[in-house]
């Protein structure tokens, strides 16, 4: 079974595409201990930034505190990791995001605050602190949707294209398979074989992906 997050099939994530990988995040994090190295952090911020906007939007920041919520999160992990402060042997690398992440959904929210004068009673505050301690759940759910798209990407790259095609209608879109048989020119039975062929290769990628990740 995949995550909650990513059971739903939402068909706009899903199709929203980002980079493929290219290194594990072990070499990404050795290459950031050069200072030099423009190539790898433009590869990091690619990978991660995508996640942490997502992020944001889920947490119902406005989309330019969401992007300075993720510039902010990337540029501080850069120097804490730099400085030598970040374990990878303590935690997860996207637990350490969210950590500094939840920081800078905070500052963000007090600033709202400030301005707004919107946060004026213990209700109001109570759901600032619900949302804040959702970041956790948030940053693993966009996690597993970004290591999806890639896994989805990859079989695109496998499969035939009516195979893909196959699922996408089935699988993502939803349509019946009687309708996507007659549409592809192939049997029932074969939309059925390309959907159970295309998740446990999801599946099977999805384990890789965790390990580089």
């Amino acid at each position: 079974m995949f995550p909650k997050a990513t059971t739903t099939w939402d068909i706009h994530r899903v199709q929203n595409r980002i980079a493929p990988i290219t290194r594990t995040s072990t070499i990404l994090l050795e290459g950031l201990k050069d200072r030099t190295d423009d190539a790898v952090w433009r590869e990091f911020d690619s990978r991660y930034r995508p996640i942490l906007l997502a992020v944001g939007r889920r947490l119902r920041l406005d989309p330019s505190d969401s992007e300075d919520a993720a510039q902010e999160t990337l540029v501080a992990f850069l120097a804490e990791y730099q400085s030598g402060r970040y374990n990878r042997e303590a935690g997860r690398l996207r637990d350490w995001l969210a950590g500094i992440m939840t920081h800078k959904v905070q500052d963000s929210r007090r600033r709202a605050a400030r301005q707004e004068q919107a946060l004026r009673d213990a209700a109001q505050n109570g759901e600032l602190d619900r949302r804040v301690a959702d970041v956790q759940q948030v940053m693993e759910e966009e996690w597993r949707a970004a290591l999806l798209r890639q896994c989805l990407e990859r079989v695109r790259m496998e499969v035939t294209p009516q195979t893909f095609e196959s699922f996408e209608m089935f699988a993502l879109q939803q349509r019946p398979a009687d309708q996507v048989a007659r549409q592809l020119g192939v049997s029932v039975d074969v939309v059925y074989q390309n959907k159970r062929r295309v998740l446990q290769r999801i599946r099977e990628l999805l384990l890789k992906l965790e390990e580089s990740w």
